[in-house]
């Protein structure tokens, strides 16, 4: 675990440095800690509380690289109830071992934490405490873990919905396990209570950034993000929609674990509603924000937890060992081993920490492998390498006074995020007609628009303030 986080807190806050970021959504999620730590709650804020948390951390160390680590160590974290559910389930230290050390060289994991930070990457470790706990019967700290879940995203509360199916259909089994009837009743009551709280954000107060709104923070507000109606419309065209790449998600996704999660449907069933939006996803469904879901990114948080609790408990339906002709063959020990070797080959052929893998976008300006990489080559470098100019370009950044409201591009918006005023972006949606005090571009990044500059320009409010023309760099401050 600590070698993980290590790993990923250095390497993420190497690939900040580098403008390999992007504004979207690092640059964000900066802002709203610098604004906790300064005692103001912005949208996101309120409408994912975990944000409090990184705000109080960013309070003791106020760099935006404490979030990068922060996440990194949280996600390593989850290793732990990987390894103590395994251990529980197969009654062997080995195994629980071998369980732990899989979770942390899964390549959806890995594509989680390289995408920079994301509030609902906490959810992995807090979810898989809670299955834990559910486990063992430890009520508190059950309590605890979903209500972390559920502060780090508001779409945890349709997980936590499938979680209280997943313990009603266990206490059909044991109908007379008081336990289960608590804990039903547990889950069902502290869901509720976030469902309520979440319906009135809008109601309380908050410090506002025009570009995060509070009204898709709350549960019903929540469709903004995907619109379930897509899939009810257009069932065929939502399925058939890049199957290709939605079919070999879902292959990396199980085949690393050797489909045995599928011998532990119950175990499954809390990530049955993502893992629908994975099959019916489509650019319509997801037009508030939410990408292509089929790919190695943030969004695979909400399967892991249960992949592998799935994969712990199917493993555990396979006998301890089969028996041919000739001699027994350890069947639990052999799929430890094929889940071992399967999960570092795809890491080698789809993972982003790959030499031979393509750069998978995850933003503009953003991707897996954070260094330029020369058309059709078969082998790239995988650490991150500054953009041309970067040195020059921070200098550009600190003559952009505090108090200035910034358009930029992606890139570069991530490191403008300790600020009051917005930060807008170019391919942010409704950017346009913003009144920015500052006007940076870089003509060597990728997400300018020279339209939307020549439009902003030609408007008469701003002036060139400076310029470095030979890596075309220009600096404008608003005149009016």
């Amino acid at each position: 675990m600590t070698v993980y986080s290590l790993f990923f807190s250095i390497y993420l806050t190497q690939k900040y440095l580098d403008y390999r970021t992007g504004y979207f959504d690092f640059g964000s999620a900066v802002q709203t800690a610098w604004l906790v730590s300064q005692g103001h709650f912005n949208a996101l804020a309120t409408g994912r509380p975990i944000s409090i948390v990184a705000g109080g951390l960013y309070v003791l160390y106020p760099n935006p690289e404490t979030l990068l680590a922060f996440q990194s160590y949280i996600i390593a974290l989850g290793a732990l109830p990987v390894y103590l559910l395994a251990k529980d389930q197969l009654k062997n230290d080995w195994y629980g071992l071998a369980f732990s050390l899989i979770y942390l060289l899964y390549p959806p994991l890995w594509g989680v934490n390289q995408y920079e930070y994301h509030d609902l990457s906490f959810c992995i470790t807090f979810l898989l405490f809670s299955m834990y706990f559910l486990s063992k019967g430890s009520l508190g700290p059950y309590i605890l873990s979903v209500g972390l879940a559920l502060i780090s995203n508001p779409f945890v509360v349709i997980i936590a919905v499938f979680i209280a199916v997943a313990i009603l259909l266990d206490y059909h089994q044991l109908p007379h396990s008081e336990r289960l009837v608590t804990f039903l009743f547990v889950t069902v009551w502290i869901t509720v209570a976030f469902v309520i709280y979440l319906e009135l954000i809008p109601f309380l107060p908050y410090y506002r950034v025009s570009s995060l709104s509070t009204q898709s923070y709350t549960f019903t507000g929540s469709t903004a993000y995907i619109n379930p109606r897509i899939p009810i419309y257009f069932p065929l065209y939502s399925i058939t929609y890049a199957w290709q790449g939605k079919a070999l998600y879902l292959v990396a996704l199980f085949g690393s674990l050797i489909f045995l999660p599928f011998l532990s449907p119950r175990r499954l069933l809390p990530g049955l509603p993502w893992l629908g939006v994975v099959v019916a996803y489509t650019p319509q469904l997801g037009a508030g924000g939410v990408g292509p879901v089929y790919e190695f990114s943030q969004w695979s948080s909400f399967l892991i937890p249960f992949v592998f609790i799935g994969a712990i408990v199917g493993l555990k339906r396979l006998p301890l060992s089969s028996v041919n002709k000739k001699k027994a063959i350890p069947t639990r020990r052999l799929g430890l081993v094929l889940m071992f070797f399967l999960t570092l080959i795809v890491g080698l052929l789809a993972g982003g920490l790959s030499p031979i893998s393509q750069p998978q976008p995850l933003s503009v300006g953003d991707s897996t492998i954070p260094t330029d990489v020369p058309p059709n080559s078969f082998y790239h470098g995988i650490l991150p390498t500054p953009v041309k100019d970067y040195s020059i370009l921070n200098w550009f950044i600190e003559q952009i006074p505090a108090n200035y409201s910034v358009l930029t591009q992606n890139q570069i918006g991530s490191k403008l995020g300790e600020r009051f005023p917005n930060v807008w972006t170019f391919y942010q949606p409704s950017y346009g007609n913003v009144p920015a005090d500052a006007i940076l571009i870089d003509t060597n990044l990728d997400g300018l628009c020279s339209a939307c500059i020549n439009q902003e320009l030609g408007t008469g409010h701003y002036s060139l303030f400076l310029s470095y023309n030979e890596g075309g760099i220009y600096l404008y401050f608003r005149t009016n």
